[in-house]
């Protein structure tokens, strides 16, 4: 599988523009400078596919559409676009290696719009391979600028989370004026944004709102910053929907492009704003947001395997009361408990055997094999836990450790001691609900 996109120098080419100059005048709608990127192009194989950067709207199926057309180096069999899990949007061939996309104005245009990247399968007659996947993604763009260089209109406009009515989209532009000036209008025939602030202003706009500033894609905005004398400075752009990205592959689009999930960035962002937060602009795209928005901590940021020590001083009166009796010709003793925790998004579910391997490397416990594992219906058959001082023992243990579920190693042997017998005793008690682990060390004899 290869996957190789030609696009990055006319994407970094289009991102330079800094709209500081009146350009030249143009009638196809299509600038011609060379800050703009007017055609993408990427290949597999011997295949090479480009796409017109700029969409154009039309009259389709009774409704206006936003169409992207796309050009193939071999002749066409067959074109469908789709979003994951779902065909969208129409794909149509237009000649031997021409095509085109039909966006729908509403649902389709909008979900587009808002980040959601499209996915092209094309299929060709001849060329290797027959069959590939184009990935492209659109965006509303500004371009065009023409006017006074003092005002300065940032070409994005990015879809973002914010919540309101019955949507959480809002698309969100910025311009800034310099000198002194009171005031930014924007005008035009239509799709007017709203503007706030002051010398940065934000523009934003309702999906409703920015369709009508994008069609036709030929009416500019007018961008007029002045004071109480009047206009100072005036500058016209125009709002386009644009290829942003493409890229193909001849694998499966889905392993090649999976769903990104939430990034730990925007999740410490999204979570880390003021209670009645509405506006989550600075920490992402709206797609971004909006994963980040369901997502839990665990999936976000999965921890690796440790074992986190944890105070079990509370445990020292039941461990005291368990040796009470022990003598100097017949002892048994537990010398410590200790207490850790396991991670609260572990990257792999935790197991008793991983904890006592972990254990073994500071502890010098047995090997796992070398134990046995039991539950709780087996705890009172052990060591520590017979009798009655065991069944106390272990209450106190369950208080601490929250109780429920538990899982058990036990391990023992006997050790070298001079004129007398000793006899090791390891127990490890994890408790998977709280993430607690419990661990005994004790040993027992009687002099011979």
């Amino acid at each position: 599988m290869q996957l190789r996109t030609l696009a990055l120098a006319s994407l970094a080419a289009l991102a330079a523009c800094t709209n500081a100059t009146p350009e030249t005048a143009e009638e196809t709608g299509v600038s011609t400078a060379a800050a703009t990127a007017t055609r993408l192009y990427a290949s597999v194989g011997d295949n090479e596919l480009s796409f017109e950067t700029l969409g154009t709207f039309e009259e389709r199926d009774g409704v206006r559409a936003l169409i992207i057309r796309g050009t193939a180096n071999r002749y066409l069999s067959d074109v469908l676009s789709f979003v994951p899990d779902d065909a969208f949007g129409d794909a149509n061939i237009i000649s031997e290696r021409r095509f085109e996309l039909v966006l729908h104005e509403g649902h389709e245009l909008n979900t587009v719009l808002s980040g959601l990247p499209l996915f092209v399968r094309v299929d060709t007659f001849t060329g290797m391979p027959r069959s590939y996947t184009a990935r492209i993604v659109i965006a509303p763009r500004f371009f065009d600028f023409r006017g006074d260089s003092g005002i300065w209109i940032d070409e994005a406009v990015n879809p973002i989370y914010v919540v309101q009515g019955n949507t959480h989209l809002l698309y969100r532009g910025h311009a800034s004026v310099s000198g002194y000036v009171d005031w930014l209008t924007v005008t035009a025939t239509d799709g007017i944004p709203q503007v706030y602030g002051r010398p940065n202003y934000r523009l934003d706009w309702s999906y409703p709102t920015l369709y009508q500033a994008i069609d036709p894609h030929t009416d500019p905005l007018t961008f007029s910053a002045g004071a109480d004398d009047g206009v100072a400075m005036q500058k016209t752009a125009r709002l386009v929907a644009r290829v942003m990205e493409l890229a193909v592959t001849d694998g499966d689009a889905y392993d090649v492009w999976p769903d990104p999930g939430c990034d730990l960035a925007v999740y410490n962002c999204y979570h880390s704003q003021p209670a009645g937060t509405t506006d989550f602009g600075q920490c992402g795209t709206y797609r971004q947001v909006l994963r980040c928005t369901y997502a839990s901590a665990c999936e976000v940021s999965p921890q690796p395997f440790s074992l986190t020590a944890a105070d079990a001083s509370s445990l020292e009166p039941a461990r005291a009361a368990w040796n009470v009796g022990s003598t100097p010709l017949s002892w048994y003793e537990i010398s410590s408990i200790a207490a850790y925790t396991t991670p609260e998004c572990p990257a792999q579910p935790v197991t008793l055997q991983a904890i006592v391997e972990h254990l073994g490397a500071d502890h010098s416990l047995p090997s796992f094999t070398d134990g046995t594992v039991t539950n709780r219906a087996g705890l009172a058959q052990s060591y520590f836990f017979s009798g009655g001082k065991g069944a106390a023992l272990l209450s106190r243990i369950d208080a601490y450790a929250g109780g429920g579920d538990v899982q058990a190693w036990f391990s023992g042997g006997e050790v070298a001691c001079h004129n007398c017998h000793d006899f090791k005793e390891w127990g490890v008690l994890y408790y998977p609900a709280s993430r607690k682990v419990i661990v005994l060390d004790g040993h027992h004899g009687y002099d011979s």
